[in-house]
């Protein structure tokens, strides 16, 4: 498992180099840049100004020119400076990153704890009211979109019940920045995600639960004369887990990313949300850290989702 992981890990290099490389040429390929967006029409002499900005960012220079300077800096630890912000780019991923880690987290958990119980209750009783409803009830809400989820939820609690703040991702008042407050903040957004998302751990649970049920070493659990409680943990759960490691993988990617949509509406100052307005502002060293955290993310989550078939399946072996 250690050499496999260790030659998984190598494998990341080449793969985050072309992503870099694609990344890089799609930002440049876009109308326009950074300082058209910043600079104001008004400006006598705007354009020897913005000249003079362009070439002491070294966007005149050759593009292998600049892609070149930039790996270089940041395999270093620099990772550039925002054109539009105005502060280094590292100090602006990191309370973002933050953010985004802590709602991820949240997310997954209210799926997880909702999810993969639902589909456990659907599968042990297919077929009949409660799978009904769970499943017809599943089917609509997986139907709506995030954003709407997304209002709604503001609506509710934040505006009519006054409950959960409905932007942000820190508070003002007494307490402001601590880890309660984050939370507070973090919860509408988290739970957006996590009510569209348990129902697709539902229907996994319940189809691959109810597939590994009909297998024939099921069957013969049960005519050695096991109890169901036993041969349900030992034999059908466990075997039944493999599609939730492989959504699991995918969400720990995806999360991490960040819901760009759903930041945008709680204006949660997460990765998603940094990204939006570093892409509308032509931000070129934004956009290359974050792409490539977000790469980071996507690979670091099959990677797990691979170990962990091992852990779920002792069958599976790395050698």
């Amino acid at each position: 498992m250690g050499t496999y992981i260790v030659r998984r890990l190598l494998g990341m290099i080449p793969m985050l180099f072309l992503i870099t490389v694609a990344v890089f040429l799609m930002m440049h390929a876009a109308p326009g840049n950074a300082f058209d967006a910043i600079l104001n029409p008004g400006i006598k002499d705007m354009a020897a100004l913005k000249q003079r900005l362009i070439e002491s960012a070294g966007l005149n220079k050759p593009l292998w020119w600049q892609y070149g300077h930039w790996i270089t800096q940041f395999v270093q630890g620099n990772w550039g400076y925002s054109f539009t912000q105005h502060q280094p780019v590292i100090t602006l991923i990191g309370p973002a990153l933050r953010n985004t880690l802590l709602l991820a987290v949240m997310a997954e958990i209210m799926i997880l704890a909702i999810g993969i119980p639902v589909g456990i209750l659907q599968a042990r009783n297919p077929y009949g009211r409660f799978d009904y409803v769970i499943s017809t009830f599943s089917f609509v809400l997986f139907s709506v979109p995030y954003f709407i989820l997304a209002i709604f939820l503001i609506y509710f609690f934040a505006i009519d019940l006054g409950i959960f703040p409905a932007q942000g991702a820190v508070g003002t008042g007494p307490g402001a920045g601590s880890f309660v407050d984050h939370v507070d903040h973090a919860f509408l957004p988290a739970l957006a995600i996590a009510l569209v998302s348990t129902t697709v751990y539902s229907r996994y649970t319940r189809g691959s639960m109810l597939d590994v049920s009909r297998k024939d070493y099921v069957r013969t659990a049960y005519a050695k004369g096991l109890s169901g409680s036993l041969v349900f943990r030992k034999h059908v759960l466990r075997n039944a887990m493999i599609p939730i490691v492989t959504q699991f993988g995918y969400d720990i990617g995806g999360l991490v990313g960040g819901a760009v949509i759903l930041e945008g509406l709680f204006s949660y100052q997460g990765m998603g949300l940094l990204t939006i307005n570093a892409v509308n502002g032509r931000d070129y060293p934004v956009i290359m850290a974050t792409s490539l955290l977000f790469a980071v993310g996507v690979l670091i989550g099959n990677l797990v989702a691979d170990i962990l078939y091992a852990v779920v399946d002792p069958r599976i072996r790395y050698n």
